[in-house]
């Protein structure tokens, strides 16, 4: 038990992450490609925070489960006043202040994608209505995967902003400890303590986790091609 502990611990961290929240940490963490300006990064992430809260949406709507990180929101949403989006809020802004006081303050960028998360959440889930039968409920959790992962993948492609992951990574590396290992930690406990409360815990939690980073790495590298062939046509001119 002592060797698979630390085993386990080390293929998670090469995995990518199991949320939306690791992937986006990690994958920025690692990203070198050229970076549109500060003004395209911000107007990118409307389209990605609609992406998102629509994702999310429709895996909460479907009932069949939702992304690791989320299952710990749920829980907050049936157990407090909070909706699915101010639960997102909440948890964020504790990660926020930690990262902060360990001496990685948020940016303006991040704090502006946790709101509009936050914000297109709560509203495509009300207009999203649950279905009954378990087809439709299926391929709606099927494709509010897809449209979250794009939405990700965007965010992280475009560097429109930080998750609460990634500041708690940051602190976490100005310390002389390992970035990964941290982020693989608050994913596996979020999902514990989600689990434990009671969030919407399903079929649908293990394919996120299990697909989120290839998924997201799929969608990194559409991107990096059409970049790339775009590139090529306007004759070799950089593009962002």
């Amino acid at each position: 038990m002592n060797k698979l502990i630390p085993s386990l611990m080390e293929r998670l961290e090469d995995f990518g992450g199991l949320s939306r929240q690791g992937v986006i940490a990690t994958s920025r963490w690692a990203q070198e490609h050229h970076l549109p300006s500060r003004s395209q990064q911000i107007l990118w992430l409307i389209p990605a925070s609609v992406m998102i809260g629509t994702g999310v949406a429709a895996l909460s709507a479907a009932g069949l489960g939702v992304a690791p990180f989320d299952v710990l929101l749920s829980a907050i949403e049936r157990r407090t006043p909070l909706s699915f989006g101010q639960a997102a809020w909440a948890v964020s802004a504790v990660l926020f202040a930690v990262a902060a006081v360990l001496g990685a303050r948020p940016t303006a960028r991040s704090a502006l994608y946790i709101v509009l998360n936050g914000f297109t959440i709560d509203v495509a889930r009300s207009l999203i209505v649950s279905p009954d039968d378990l087809v439709v409920r299926i391929v709606l959790a099927m494709a509010g995967a897809v449209v979250l992962a794009t939405g990700v993948a965007t965010v992280v492609y475009h560097a429109a902003a930080g998750g609460s992951f990634e500041s708690i990574m940051r602190a976490a590396e100005q310390h002389g400890r390992r970035p990964i290992r941290v982020r693989t930690i608050l994913e596996i406990s979020f999902l514990a303590i989600g689990v434990a409360a009671g969030g919407s815990f399903g079929p649908m939690t293990v394919v996120m986790a299990v697909s989120m980073g290839p998924a997201i790495g799929l969608g990194l590298q559409i991107f990096a091609d059409h970049r790339a062939g775009r590139s090529q046509r306007l004759g070799g001119v950089e593009v962002a």
